[in-house]
């Protein structure tokens, strides 16, 4: 996946590791949508939601306070919740706060075990 070209610009390379996502084209959207929102919706915990991601290639990433799917193969974020349909707000609703590490500069974070 590439990195929206705001961001970059914006940002620069000192902070491309905590860029969001570029937006999906509709086909890979609808594409992840059908393959990961019943896994999304089916999680019971933040816990659970991340092992069951993790059974598929991905994990939860934070990005300048938005969540992100993050593919594990190449370790870049995919695309963000809201992209996916499920914001950050409503999971948070449903799953509860998450609990989160910061990484260093305050940019991203990493959901705790």
């Amino acid at each position: 996946m590439s990195i929206h070209p705001l961001h970059e610009a914006t940002f620069g390379d000192a902070h491309l590791a905590a860029s969001l996502p570029a937006p999906l084209d509709i086909e890979t959207q609808v594409l992840l949508r059908t393959f990961l929102v019943p896994v999304i919706e089916n999680a019971t915990s933040w816990p659970d939601l991340r092992k069951a991601l993790a059974a598929k290639g991905y994990s939860i990433g934070f990005r300048h306070g938005r969540l992100v799917l993050v593919s594990s193969d190449t370790g870049q974020p995919v695309c963000t919740g809201k992209g996916l349909g499920v914001p950050l707000r409503d999971l948070a609703q449903r799953l509860g706060r998450p609990i989160v590490t910061m990484n260093p500069g305050g940019l991203t974070a990493e959901l705790r075990a």
